[in-house]
């Protein structure tokens, strides 16, 4: 199994990637998928995990999606890391964050323990990218 030599920030760039805002998937060109991928890897540049408290289940996921800016990255596999699978994850992108929790799905259901990530840069950057391209769409 691939994910047994990765990491969970490992597997990111192996996932298709997609921008929720608000609950709703925005359409973005491939420019605009490079810029947010180049500026995510920066954001996650010498990051790292840590045991998450955190839960979600089905509804709270659903409500949780509707408000703000999330990257969505969908796996064309099964993975697992630390004895969690998944094949889809999710993370809510704040303004200005230094961490991070990473939503599991499972065919298309999102439940269960998340993964937390600690970061030594900002989300600003990213931040910034994706609010240029709802300003643009408005």
């Amino acid at each position: 199994m691939l994910s047994a030599i990765l990491g969970i920030l490992d597997v990111f760039p192996y996932g298709d990637m997609s921008f929720i805002a608000n609950g709703e998937v925005i359409e973005i060109t491939d420019e605009q998928k490079a810029d947010i991928q180049e500026e995510f890897l920066k954001y996650i540049e010498n990051a790292y995990d840590t045991p998450a408290l955190g839960v979600t289940f089905p509804e709270l996921y659903d409500k949780m999606i509707k408000e703000g800016y999330f990257l969505n990255f969908k796996f064309d596999a099964y993975y697992e890391f630390n004895g969690l699978g998944f094949d889809e994850l999710t993370i809510k992108v704040e303004e200005d964050g230094y961490g991070f929790n990473v939503y599991r799905g499972i065919d298309g259901k999102f439940q269960g323990r998340c993964f937390y990530i600690n970061t030594e840069n900002s989300s600003a950057g990213l931040y910034k990218i994706l609010d240029e391209i709802i300003s643009s769409k408005i």
